[in-house]
């Protein structure tokens, strides 16, 4: 078997989460054929942050490649992405997110996360980027502290996690998934299409996995629509709108009254300087 055929579109879900989430009894898979992994679940001593939005329910069982792999392997780098809201009227400051996953060997991996404004159902343009960050690996489930707080207003955005793990010394890693969506479908890219994809961008994670994008990507298990994650922080009132200056009748009059003051003194000047 050479190394290529190793690599595996699907992942399962770990014992410890699947209780965790109320999902004991499901088929529990192997991520690699020679690198079964350790399973475990999300770390409990998290940072304390609040939960603003969690996406952890309705676990399938499975999940999709999002790891930056060594360069033997470069054409199999890919990254998943899912969506969330932020509601009217606050703002949040996103101090921590957690992910659910399952890996090969835990505890050599960083994981860059960022946040995208949303454009017609895919990542648009990033809003806050984090690169190379260390989590609390639990098994391939993470726990993410960000250096600094990503702030976002009201609206649509996009969650977008790489896991840098070299496969020759921790496997693989895969992002679980859920069997609902919450609103837009999670979406994956495999830019250099070592799975056959065909999604070299953004697209459904779930589908025909036909070599059509248009049709989904098929990965982690061709039928589950969202990844699990959870975000967390607090919320903060919006700050104050920029105050524009609005000028009277009053104000109109003395600005126009000091124009015409202005003009009469610079024509005086201009005539006593021709008779000079």
């Amino acid at each position: 078997m050479n190394n290529t055929s190793t690599l595996k579109r699907r992942g399962a879900l770990s014992a410890a989460v699947a209780v965790a989430l109320g999902l004991s009894g499901q088929a529990i898979g192997q991520l690699a054929e020679q690198n079964p992994g350790v399973f475990g679940d999300l770390d409990a001593t998290r940072g304390g942050s609040p939960i603003l939005y969690s996406q952890l329910d309705l676990a399938s069982g499975n999940g999709a490649p999002d790891q930056d792999f060594e360069a033997g392997f470069d054409t199999y780098d890919s990254e998943g992405a899912d969506d969330f809201v932020v509601p009217g009227g606050i703002q949040w400051q996103i101090d921590e997110v957690a992910t659910v996953g399952t890996t090969g060997t835990a505890g050599g991996a960083t994981v860059n996360i960022s946040f995208h404004g949303n454009a017609g159902g895919t990542p648009g343009a990033a809003v806050c980027t984090y690169t190379g960050l260390t989590p609390i690996d639990n098994a391939g489930s993470f726990t993410i502290a960000l250096p600094t707080a990503c702030v976002l207003p009201p609206g649509t955005y996009w969650m977008v996690q790489q896991t840098i793990q070299e496969f020759a010394t921790g496997g693989q890693h895969f992002w679980s998934n859920r069997t609902a969506a919450a609103n837009n479908p999670a979406v994956w890219r495999n830019p250099g299409d070592g799975f056959g994809s065909g999604c070299t961008d953004w697209a459904p994670m779930a589908g025909a996995g036909d070599g059509d994008p248009a049709t989904g990507c098929g990965v982690g298990g061709g039928v589950n629509p969202d990844f699990l994650f959870e975000i967390r922080g607090i919320e903060a009132p919006l700050p104050p709108p920029v105050a524009v200056p609005v000028m009277n009748s009053w104000g109109w009059i003395a600005l126009f009254g000091g124009l015409l003051a202005f003009a009469g003194f610079t024509m005086t000047r201009r005539e006593s300087n021709n008779r000079a």
